[in-house]
């Protein structure tokens, strides 16, 4: 009887088995290993993922940003600055397995529309003057790399257990091999930086974004703390999304204090998704920082 490492193997290289089957044999040896990282990661894959947070890289796709307009249909949105547009053209694509198995399956030339998040729509809008629904434009070939990503994660995987001796006995393991699973799992560690505040300096004012325009003691403590996070934002361990988005925040912030009478919810909204991604920074001391910053702006 072989077992399921191999039976994983073997699916593995096998074109004509779904995806999808093949995360759920790796769900089994997962739990049967108690390996609760690679369990979590299947269940994203097999249900699609929580957050944007925590999509992995090869979940972020780039493609064109185009907006509906009422009259002539989706348009190529053109921007002057290559980061700008680097930042809205890479998006996270969430969706289950299957869903991306049955896109695939469906569709096998063409175009595919990936929606924006509420917070680039409105800083598209802004930017672009025009009331109007964006999204992503992507090649119907995406969907096809990322299940090819997954099946090549779970091959490697497969081979790794393999290589360590673990390989099963039908649908068991031994004491042995669950002991060498834990063995052969990768570690985290934490390097020691210094804190934000105490690196970069804090401001002493006791700031505030209220009512409909942000004053000018505000913006200042504002375009300050933006510059504090640019200098330390390689601190924050964030993952690949995170980071774009913490990279969106930032720029749409400077984008809005441009103007005259910047809007002072607009900027409200762009601190609060970096106050969140701060939040998800677990461990860093630099976020501790950043939160203590916008305590003071967002009290």
């Amino acid at each position: 009887m072989s077992s399921l490492v191999e039976e994983l193997q073997r699916d593995a290289l096998n074109a004509n088995v779904r995806v999808s089957d093949l995360l759920r044999k790796a769900k089994t040896i997962a739990h049967k290993l108690d390996l609760p990282e690679l369990a979590e990661w299947v269940e994203s894959e097999l249900n699609g993922y929580p957050s944007t947070a925590s999509v992995p890289e090869y979940r972020i796709v780039k493609g064109q940003v185009k907006g509906r307009n009422p009259f002539h249909g989706w348009q190529p949105v053109l921007f002057d600055d290559e980061n700008i547009e680097d930042a809205f053209s890479k998006q996270p694509i969430g969706q289950k397995v299957a869903e991306l198995e049955d896109v695939s399956a469906r569709s096998k030339n063409g175009n595919l529309m990936v929606p924006l998040s509420t917070q680039a729509k409105q800083l598209l809008m802004r930017t672009t003057g025009m009331e109007m629904d964006f999204a992503i434009v992507v090649s119907t070939s995406v969907p096809v790399g990322i299940l090819d990503a997954v099946r090549n994660a779970l091959l490697d995987w497969s081979l790794k257990l393999e290589k360590s001796g673990i390989r099963g006995d039908g649908m068991s393991f031994s004491n042995e091999e669950r002991k060498k699973a834990h063995e052969t799992q990768a570690t985290y560690n934490i390097g020691t930086i210094q804190t934000f505040t105490g690196n970069m300096g804090s401001g002493s004012g006791n700031f505030s974004v209220t009512g409909n325009t942000v004053n000018a003691e505000s913006k200042a403590a504002i375009e300050a703390l933006v510059s504090k996070i640019r200098a330390n934002e390689g601190q924050l361990g964030l993952e690949p999304t995170s980071a774009r988005e913490l990279h969106q925040a930032l720029e749409g912030i400077q984008i809005e204090m441009k103007n005259p009478s910047p809007s002072a919810s607009c900027i409200h909204g762009f601190l609060a998704s970096i106050r969140n991604i701060a939040e998800g920074a677990a461990g860093s001391l630099v976020a501790q920082g950043i939160l203590y910053e916008l305590s003071k702006l967002m009290p």
